[in-house]
């Protein structure tokens, strides 16, 4: 996915715009906030069902003492959540605040008419300048990452099993597939797949991206500009055809099309599975399911289709957006100063372990040691991905293509394809130029 920051008080501008907001019925401070009609005030707060966990939920419960504003979490299923926020505020029905990674993903919102600018709040000077850069559209600031990146695209792997198996660790695909071959012989199902949750299989091509652009530097540029598409880039198309080959190998074993990914923790710690290609965060997920589990029996290597050596990266994880629309812009305004507190921003790292990197001035993340090891592995070999980096780019609609290149029929090309005649579509409707 994956600090001492200095809160500053609000600034004279914001006191008057604050005051007046307090004497049509908001409170700010240890005062209560309630609508003009006298009705508490309750943010409407939407993300998808994994991006929100315990101390959340502790963290909004805490606001709503301080202040009386209250916070509700709309939670949408992973491959759902953005078609249904698009639709919710493209009627005028959206929610308060809503959730959107980082990078070109903001545009898929329209941020310029959906979100807020928040360029000139307070916790901006402490954020590391990346944070500001991935949360920003057309020069102004439409979003709060307080978090830090949270995923890669890396291969998780004991290296116990493979020690004892004597595999050494992939550099290319022609090693991956041996290490592959040796765990299937010691009755170990090679790589942990869920296709059901349409999130997760698109990370295989994904996964080349930081290659692909290494040999084109015009890579995003080309694809943004509809000079090219998906199904033109070598890499992608190669990414593709070598994952149907591993599917049909069997290195996914034979309940890959109904896996799931709650499911996965138990798998890889049983030992019935070797490998899966995950974020970064992803072993402190697995403490968090399975107590007894040490983070550090897990490391990770680079993605290996199309030989590639790249890590690739998010833009900067996900983001907050308050919605242009709401009735309550002030309030949220409000929570994301309180979300943005020192010792707020500490109890988020501390309680939530997802967070590679700091996005914060003085505040440090505490990193995997496999995603650790994953980055010296890369060295300077790392760039962003196409997801943080193209427009329109839909991870799950990659996924679901993937479903039926699985079962024969689509060929990877014919995947590609799809999926530029796709991404084009929704390119046009939202008026880019080229397309």
């Amino acid at each position: 996915m994956k600090r001492n920051m200095t809160v500053k008080v609000l600034s004279g501008t914001m006191c008057m715009a604050m005051a007046a907001v307090t004497l049509a019925g908001t409170g700010i401070g240890g005062m209560k906030a309630e609508a003009s009609s006298g009705e508490k005030v309750t943010l409407n707060f939407a993300a998808s069902q994994n991006w929100i966990l315990d101390v959340d939920r502790e963290l909004a419960k805490e606001f709503e003492e301080k202040t009386g504003i209250a916070v509700n979490f709309q939670l949408s299923p992973d491959d759902q959540y953005q078609t249904i926020i698009k639709s919710k505020l493209n009627t005028g029905e959206g929610p308060d605040i809503f959730m959107s990674y980082s990078g070109t993903k903001l545009k898929d919102f329209n941020p310029e008419k959906n979100m807020v600018d928040l360029s000139d709040e307070a916790w901006v000077a402490d954020q590391e300048q990346w944070a500001i850069d991935s949360s920003s559209y057309n020069g102004k600031l439409y979003a709060q990452n307080i978090a830090g990146v949270d995923d890669t695209n890396g291969v998780l792997y004991k290296p116990a099993v493979f020690e004892e198996l004597g595999i050494k660790v992939p550099a290319n695909y022609a090693e991956f597939k041996e290490a592959c071959d040796k765990l299937l012989e010691a009755g170990i199902t090679p790589v942990y797949e869920f296709v059901k949750d349409l999130w997760h299989t698109h990370y295989w091509m994904e996964g080349a991206s930081a290659l692909a652009l290494a040999n084109n530097p015009e890579l995003y540029n080309q694809l943004n500009s509809n000079e090219i598409g998906f199904a033109d880039v070598p890499e992608y198309v190669q990414a593709l055809e070598q994952l149907k080959e591993m599917e049909a190998a069997g290195y996914f074993g034979e309940n890959h099309m109904s896996n799931i990914y709650d499911n996965s923790y138990e798998a890889l710690d049983s030992g019935k599975y070797g490998m899966i290609i995950i974020h970064g965060s992803y072993p402190n997920e697995m403490k968090n399911n399975i107590p007894e589990l040490n983070p550090d029996d897990y490391s990770m290597f680079p993605s290996p289709l199309v030989d590639n050596e790249y890590v690739t990266l998010t833009a900067g994880g996900t983001t907050k957006c308050i919605n242009a629309g709401s009735e309550h812009i002030e309030e949220a305004k409000q929570y994301f100063d309180f979300l943005a507190e020192k010792a707020n921003v500490e109890k988020l790292y501390e309680e939530k372990p997802l967070y590679m990197m700091s996005a914060v001035k003085g505040i440090t993340a505490a990193p995997t040691k496999a995603f650790t090891d994953l980055m010296e592995i890369a060295g300077d070999k790392n760039a962003p991905g196409a997801e943080a980096s193209v427009y329109f780019y839909d991870g799950g609609k990659i996924s679901e293509l993937c479903q039926e290149m699985f079962v024969g029929s689509l060929t990877p090309q014919e995947v590609l394809e799809e999926f530029d005649n796709s991404r084009r579509a929704l390119a046009k409707d939202a008026g880019l130029e080229g397309f």
